[in-house]
């Protein structure tokens, strides 16, 4: 993940968290990144030690929109 990049999806989650929407469309707007960053990274459905390793900031952007959704 390129500076770039990391620091287009940083924004696209802050912009998510700061919307006045209410919880259930922020809740599907944060699912609909986690997707874009699956496939764009190719994070695997199940736990990868390997990848994670490998891809620690895709993994902690990752994460850190998983724990932002009421789910």
């Amino acid at each position: 993940m390129t500076f770039g990049e990391m620091l287009t999806y940083t924004n696209r989650l802050k912009e998510i968290l700061a919307s006045n929407a209410p919880q259930f469309i922020k809740d599907r707007r944060l699912a609909n990144l986690m997707t874009d960053l699956e496939q764009a990274y190719g994070i695997p459905t199940l736990r990868d030690q390997e990848f994670e390793k490998e891809n620690p900031f895709v993994m902690q952007l990752y994460r850190t929109v998983s724990e932002a959704r009421s789910i």
